[in-house]
């Protein structure tokens, strides 16, 4: 048989000179394609994330803000200024850090208060439902009001179910896995070691009811409302601010910060009274003593006035008189004086060591020295209240309050000794003016002393009337400093998006989870796919391609010619007939990189669709190592007539080898007994001598031949064939394997090799060659063949007629 001036004979295509693992073209199709086909996938990833999403966010509990506005109003009067009106208490205005916005807010949040709030709401107690999914705070909405009366330490780590009873309730709780439970009745008390406590109804009272509860101590609550209670200024330079808290229970976090306002407001209200109070207290003491002089010497005027029949004082006596008035007026600021700083002193002293101390006003006393020591203390007694007996500045300001009280002390030693001076030198006047009086009648001397005296002691009651009359004044209308301008409201939910983020979310991972397992898989594969595989790792010519089949029948395109399958051979029968260029004879050599490849398979098909044609086909088992064709067709035959029988002399005539069986068109040459040394045998020259002899007694010879990747069998007869078929099985020849053996056959320059991919799945490779084979309609229309492929298809046709038809149309 001449050999073929094939196009393809000697060297493969310049554009396979060399091998290139990179492939600088992206197939968008092709990753698309890949990723549908495995839509399910994708379905079901996405039923699941719904699923989980919707689970998740059935516990999804809104978070809501509550809000309040308070206004800190900087230049309002300070705590103490006004108690005895603008000019009596000019100088004792507090420091101005006290003042300070960031300071009220630091007062306004501070544990203390947040205590006191806790205790004026009450809370001591949680009370919830508990759901599949979550468990909602029942603040306001209980069917029974749990009161206290005594409680354990110990209840404090235990959860109590309430469940409500034809005549009353009982309470469950678990301990150590086991569990307890105690009944009681409605507005008695119920008492055991963990409790004692009275349970009463609403007015949201419902037969059967259960809800849980757990005691919960004050420090909690502080703990709690502290941790999530925050300030901010409602606008940058305004001294506005929002009070603000973020939780699961609105209703109680607006009661919250309702009471912390309210309190805050009368704390602060309560400190500005409470320097009018101790001056009112002051002047309440002194006008005690002050009355009963005031009635002593006015009875005494009115006795003498009666009995001396005396209404008017003569004018001679009248300069005397008024020099001696300014004299006494002088001797009751002095004593004014000397009784506010006794007073003042023994308050000091006696208060030294007293946590909490408010000095009282200095009612009119205008020292200089001893106004700013009288501003200083009380506004440390001050500051030392706001923090509170656990802030480190208490102490400080304690150290600070002893000082202050020390020079105190020591200006009002130094303000007496002065005051004594001053008497002294009053005293000397009056005693003048005396002796110059002592001139006067004795009567009208007298009637003086007595108007004198009741003067005296009447214009220093109506002073204290005064000034008590202004504190009481001005303690009426003493006013918080701060302005609550909105009271608490919900202002928004925090979390509100939660429900469409978590949705969102999972989509995104159903989405990403299929697409990064496709991804990943066919990243990691490292199997032959398709054609675009095989052109990337091959140096040699795509030939075609044969589609996956099902069926049992071991040459289905004989029992089935005008399937997609047998379309796919008839594909590979005419581009072996233009490479070769030529219609028969031919002769074809089927080999693979390694077993289960599908070559056995394919030898024999292509030769039944050669059989088709009409001509004299032969299917040679040139596998001596695994010999399987004549099995597979279920021929009988002697296993001691193959062509390794043949070879070693065993078989005289090549008529005996040949099985010609009825049910197929093509005959048969079996591998025969597996021999001792294959290598050998199909090396020696009676194979080319039994090749040479079937190539002249045939058209078409077939030879399935070893894996040539495995071992080089195949190499006897590579170089003798028209065209070496090298067979790849789509998704299971290993791509580096694949290449390696092709590299080899390429390094050893063995010629007509060209590359066919077997057992392509069209359902898995919709992307693929055949995404238009396989339908019936591309072949027959109800019944009626298109007139090509009736001319072109049917066997019945004469069969050079079809070949030189098929040929044609091929080549054109």
């Amino acid at each position: 048989m001449e050999q073929p001036n094939d196009i393809y004979s000697s060297t493969p295509l310049t554009q396979y000179d060399k091998f290139d693992d990179d492939n600088s073209s992206f197939d968008l199709m092709m990753w698309v394609m890949k990723f549908v086909r495995y839509w399910y996938l994708f379905l079901i990833s996405v039923v699941i994330a719904l699923g989980i999403s919707y689970l998740q966010n059935r516990k999804w509990q809104p978070t809501y803000q509550t809000t309040a506005q308070m206004m800190i109003e900087e230049g309002r009067s300070s705590v103490y200024g006004g108690g005895l009106g603008a000019g009596f208490m000019q100088g004792f205005g507090v420091q101005a850090g006290y003042r300070n916005v960031n300071n009220q807010i630091i007062m306004f949040g501070s544990r203390d208060l947040v205590g006191k709030v806790v205790d004026k709401m009450g809370l001591d107690i949680d009370t919830y439902t508990r759901g599949r999914f979550k468990t909602n705070n029942l603040y306001k909405f209980e069917p029974v009001k749990i009161n206290q009366i005594a409680l354990s330490n110990e209840a404090y780590a235990y959860e109590f179910a309430i469940l409500d009873k034809n005549d009353g309730f009982k309470i469950v709780w678990e301990r150590d896995d086991v569990k307890y439970s105690i009944d009681g009745k409605y507005n008695v008390p119920l008492k055991n070691k963990l409790f004692n406590i009275i349970v009463t109804r609403t007015d949201l009272y419902r037969p059967g009811y259960k809800f849980y509860f757990r005691f919960r101590d004050r420090q909690s609550f502080i703990d709690d409302f502290s941790s999530r209670l925050s300030f901010d200024f409602v606008m940058k330079g305004a001294s506005v601010i929002s009070v603000s808290l973020v939780g699961l229970v609105a209703e109680r976090d607006m009661d919250f910060i309702n009471a912390l306002c309210e309190t805050y407001l009368d704390e602060n209200l309560d400190r500005k009274n409470e320097v009018a109070s101790k001056t009112i207290t002051f002047i309440d003491d002194q006008m005690a003593g002050i009355s009963d002089s005031l009635s002593i010497s006015e009875g005494r005027l009115k006795s003498f006035r009666v009995n001396n029949q005396i209404i008017d004082v003569s004018s001679l006596t009248g300069q005397l008189l008024s020099d001696y008035r300014t004299l006494e007026a002088a001797q009751s600021e002095f004593k004014l004086k000397m009784s506010y700083f006794k007073y003042l002193t023994d308050y000091l002293k006696k208060n030294i060591q007293d946590e909490i101390i408010v000095v009282p006003t200095t009612l009119g006393v205008s020292d200089p020295a001893l106004l700013p020591l009288v501003n200083t203390i009380n506004d440390l007694q001050n500051r030392k209240r706001d923090v509170g007996p656990k802030n480190p500045y208490y102490q400080k300001y304690n150290q600070e309050i002893t000082r202050v009280k020390a020079s105190l002390l020591e200006v009002l030693d130094n303000i007496k000794a002065s005051l004594n001076i001053e008497k002294q030198e009053i005293d000397k006047k009056n005693k003048d003016i005396t002796e110059r009086l002592s001139k006067l009648p004795d009567q009208e001397s007298l009637m003086s002393k007595y108007q004198r005296k009741f003067k005296i002691h009447d214009d220093y009651y109506t002073y204290l009337l005064q000034k008590r009359a202004e504190s009481e004044i001005q303690k009426a209308s003493n006013s918080p400093d701060n302005v609550l301008l909105e009271k608490a409201r919900i202002s928004g939910v925090t979390n509100g998006g939660v429900q469409q983020k978590t949705r969102s979310m999972y989509l995104v991972i159903a989405f990403i989870l299929p697409l990064a397992f496709v991804l990943i898989r066919e990243l990691l594969n490292n199997k032959i796919n398709d054609k675009k595989d095989v052109e990337k790792y091959s140096p040699y010519p795509y030939l075609g391609a044969i589609k996956h089949t099902d069926t049992k029948n071991p040459v289905p395109v004989q029992k089935s010619p005008r399937s997609g399958l047998a379309e796919s051979y008839r594909v590979i029968r005419t581009r072996v007939e233009f490479v070769v260029q030529r219609q028969h004879p031919t002769s074809v050599l089927v080999t693979s990189t390694e077993s289960g490849d599908g070559k056995t398979a394919f030898s024999m098909n292509l030769a039944a669709m050669y059989a088709l044609t009409g001509r004299k086909t032969v299917v040679i088992d040139l596998d001596l190592r695994k010999p399987s064709i004549g099995s597979r067709l279920g021929v009988h035959y002697d296993t001691r007539k193959g062509v390794s029988n043949y070879l070693v002399g065993q078989v005289d005539s090549l008529d005996e080898l040949i099985i010609r069986d009825p049910k197929y068109k093509f005959d048969i040459v079996p591998g025969g007994a597996v021999p001792p040394n294959p290598g050998e045998l199909i090396r020696s020259t009676k194979l080319k001598e039994l090749y040479k002899d079937l190539c002249e007694m045939y058209d078409h010879v077939i030879i399935d031949t070893s894996p040539v990747g495995l071992v080089a069998d195949a190499y006897a007869l590579m170089h003798k064939v028209d065209a070496n078929l090298f067979l790849v099985r789509s998704e299971k020849t290993n791509k580096m394997f694949f290449k390696s053996v092709l590299q080899q056959i390429y390094s050893d320059k063995l010629p007509h090799v060209y590359v066919v991919l077997n057992d392509v799945d069209e359902k898995k490779n919709a992307y693929s060659y055949y995404h238009e084979y396989g339908r019936k309609s591309y072949y027959m229309k109800k019944g009626e063949y298109h007139t090509y492929a009736k001319e072109y298809f049917d066997e019945e046709i004469v069969p050079a007629k079809k070949e030189k038809a098929w040929y044609e149309f091929f080549k054109k």
